[in-house]
Parts: structure tokens; C-alpha cells; sequence
């Protein structure tokens, strides 16, 4: 019979599946942060089962919280059939004041892309000193989504950039030739998001840009243009930033 899925918590281990075969009643020790994320976050008890993931592949696998002494031990009880693979959701979202850009983070992990790629938009409040900065808070926001992605039972955290120009975030896209590249605008003549995610194939993904507050320049407009990018309209209100990525990552997601 085959085990049962785990409902228990989601553990992200880096280099899980490089550590060798991982078979059942074989024992993982833990890290001391991944002990103490267990032990005294979640104050789990010993004998939870748990499910710990490989946040580079994918795999995951059913363990039970052998123990917390040394360190903390996990006894691995099977691996997990692969789930379905949603639709690949990449969003570039032009960097925002305050704690909204970790916002974003955490919402886009937990509604499922699979990249997220900031960048400092000509009219962006928030100014990156240098590419030092940009990769200081590519780190933050990457930490970030790993806990989102582990409280979302994500399949793997999103990749997370920090870029100091729409131009460099253009260049790490995939070269994904069905890539349906949307930017967000507020044109009135601009097609609904609907209208153009309808012509999605099954399992295509797709690039969403969203701009700041101040919207996207013309010269920046005319990059995403040349670059593939099609305007789409969000509605006739005009929404916060925040509030339009998540609006167009639900409906991207709904696509079929």
C-alpha cells in the first residue's frame, strides 16, 4: 500500500538529494537552523512526520523528526510521487518604497511563480546604490521567499532577483520560445489580461511586468515592446502596484 501523503510541515534542505540516495529508515542529520526551525518555531515533538524538500529539483520526501539531540535527526520514511506541474508565472515587478517589495515576496511565492525579478524603474522611489546593493537584497528577498514557500507547501522556492535596470532584468529570462510576455498598463486601448492569457497553451508559461506607481516611462515602454511584450489592462480602476501583481498573477493562473 502506498504511504499516505504528508500533511506535516514543508522543510527546504539545501543539497538534499546531493547527499546521496535517500532510501527509506535512512537517518539526516539537521542543520542547526533547520533544528531549531523545527524544534522551536514550529515546536514540533519528536515522531512528527515532516516532508523536506530538495529546493534545486524539486523532490520531496516523507520524514519523521527522529530526534533533537546533536543537532536534530530526521529518519526518512518514503519518497514522494511528483505533483503536477503548475503553469510557469514569472514576474517582473519595478521596485516599490517600504516593506512592499518583501509583500510582494511573500505573495508571489504563495500564489506559486516560479521567478521573481525586481528592478529599480526610472521612476522607482527606492534607489540601488550599486549592483552590491542589488544582489544585498537579492539575498533578503530569496531568504524571503524560502519561508514563504515553505508555509505555501511550495514544490520549490521562486528564484529572486534584485536588478539596478529594466535591461538587466530582461536578460534573465528563460529563452523560452512559447513565453507569453504581458506588461500591465494603464492604456485605455490596451486588451483585458483575460483577452490575451485565452490564447495560452496548456502548460505555457508566462512574464508579467508590473510597473511602479508613477507607471512605466515612454523609453521603457518601447524596451518591452521590442522585447515581445504585449500591454494588457488590469480593469478601469487604476490599482497600487502591490495589488496589481497579485490581480494579474490569479489571472494568469486561472488561465487554461
Amino acid at each position: 500500500m502506498a504511504p499516505r501523503e504528508c500533511k506535516g510541515p514543508r522543510l527546504f534542505v539545501e543539497g538534499l538529494c546531493e547527499r546521496g540516495a535517500i532510501k527509506p529508515n535512512s537517518l539526516l542529520p539537521l542543520s542547526p537552523k533547520d533544528s531549531h526551525y523545527l524544534k522551536d518555531v514550529l515546536r514540533l515533538p519528536v515522531g512528527t512526520l515532516v516532508e523536506i524538500g530538495d529546493p534545486n529539483s524539486g523532490d520531496t520526501f516523507t520524514a519523521t523528526i527522529a530526534s533533537f539531540a546533536d543537532g536534530g535527526i530526521l529518519s526518512i520514511v518514503s519518497k514522494n510521487d511528483a505533483p503536477t506541474t503548475d503553469r510557469s508565472i514569472i514576474l517582473l515587478f519595478a521596485l516599490c518604497k517600504g516593506q512592499k517589495n518583501e509583500l510582494i515576496t511573500d505573495w508571489a511565492t504563495e500564489l506559486g511563480c516560479s521567478q521573481i525579478i525586481f528592478w529599480q524603474a526610472e521612476r522607482s522611489i527606492v534607489r540601488l546604490k550599486n549592483d552590491a546593493d542589488a544582489d544585498a537584497k537579492s539575498l533578503k528577498f530569496s531568504k524571503a521567499a524560502l519561508a514563504a514557500a515553505q508555509q505555501s507547501r511550495q514544490v520549490r522556492p521562486p528564484t529572486v532577483h534584485v536588478t539596478t535596470s529594466l535591461a538587466k532584468a530582461l536578460s534573465l529570462l528563460p529563452a523560452t520560445p512559447d513565453l507569453l510576455k504581458i506588461s500591465c498598463s494603464l492604456e485605455q486601448e490596451a486588451p483585458p489580461l483575460e483577452e490575451l492569457t485565452s490564447q495560452l497553451k496548456a502548460g505555457a508559461p508566462i512574464c508579467i511586468v508590473i510597473g511602479p506607481e508613477g507607471d512605466l516611462t515612454p523609453e521603457e515602454l518601447a524596451s518591452l515592446s521590442e522585447h515581445g511584450f504585449k500591454a494588457a489592462s488590469l480593469g478601469r480602476q487604476v490599482l497600487r502596484s502591490e495589488l496589481a501583481a497579485v490581480t494579474a498573477i490569479v489571472t494568469a493562473k486561472a488561465a487554461r
